[in-house]
C-alpha cells in the first residue's frame, strides 16, 4: 500500500527540474519561431504599403485623366511642379475631388511617418516604367538601402504604368528596367 501511495504522489506533482526542462524547451522553441514571425509581419507591412501606394496611383490616375479631359495639366507630381516635387500641390489636386486629407495622409504613411515615402517626379508624359512612389529605403536604380522604413528587409514601388511591386529582402529583380526620375521628395503631408 505504501508503494501505491508513493507512486500516486510521484505522478501527481512535477519536480523543479522537470518544470525547468519544460520551460527551457518552450523558450528554445519560441526563440526559433520569433524570426519567422517577425519576417512574416514585415512582409505583411510591405504588402500593405504596396496596396496603399497602388490606391494613391489609382486616385492620381483618375485625377490625371479628368484633368487632361478638361484640357488642364496632369495630376501627377511631375506635372504639378517645376523643379523639385511639391507634395502639397499633389495633395491639393487629389483632396479637392478624390479623397479626404486624412485618407491621403493614411495612404502615404508608412510605419507611422509620411516621410518614409519617396515621391518621384513622374509626370503624365513619362514612360510607364517611370517610378511614381517608393519606400524611402529604395534608392535610385532600385537598390534596397539600410534606412527607414524597412531597411534591407524589402520595400514597395509603384510605377507610372500602375505596376505595384513588393520587394522582399535585397532581391531587386522586379525593379530592373525601371526609370528613376531625378527629382524626388519625402512625403511630408500638410
Amino acid at each position: 500500500m505504501k508503494h501505491i501511495n508513493k507512486l500516486k504522489n510521484r505522478l501527481a506533482a512535477f519536480t523543479l527540474i522537470e518544470l525547468l526542462v519544460v520551460i527551457s524547451i518552450i523558450a528554445v522553441l519560441a526563440s526559433l519561431a520569433l524570426p519567422a514571425i517577425t519576417g512574416a509581419l514585415v512582409k505583411g507591412q510591405i504588402t500593405q504599403t504596396t496596396s496603399n501606394y497602388r490606391q494613391l496611383y489609382i486616385l492620381t490616375q483618375s485625377a490625371n485623366l479628368d484633368s487632361q479631359g478638361a484640357g488642364g495639366v496632369g495630376a501627377f507630381p511631375g506635372d504639378l511642379s517645376t523643379g523639385s516635387v511639391t507634395v502639397s500641390l499633389w495633395q491639393a489636386a487629389l483632396v479637392s475631388n478624390y479623397c479626404s486629407r486624412a485618407t491621403f495622409s493614411n495612404l502615404l504613411t508608412v510605419k507611422g511617418l509620411p516621410g518614409n515615402t519617396t515621391i518621384w517626379g513622374a509626370g503624365s508624359t513619362n514612360d510607364s516604367s517611370t517610378t511614381f512612389l517608393s519606400t524611402l529605403n529604395i534608392a535610385t536604380a532600385g537598390a534596397v538601402g539600410t534606412g527607414l522604413p524597412y531597411g534591407q528587409k524589402g520595400g514597395s514601388v509603384v510605377t507610372l504604368g500602375g505596376s505595384a511591386i513588393s520587394v522582399t529582402g535585397t532581391n531587386t529583380n522586379g525593379l530592373t528596367g525601371l526609370f528613376w526620375p531625378a527629382a524626388s521628395a519625402p512625403g511630408a503631408v500638410n
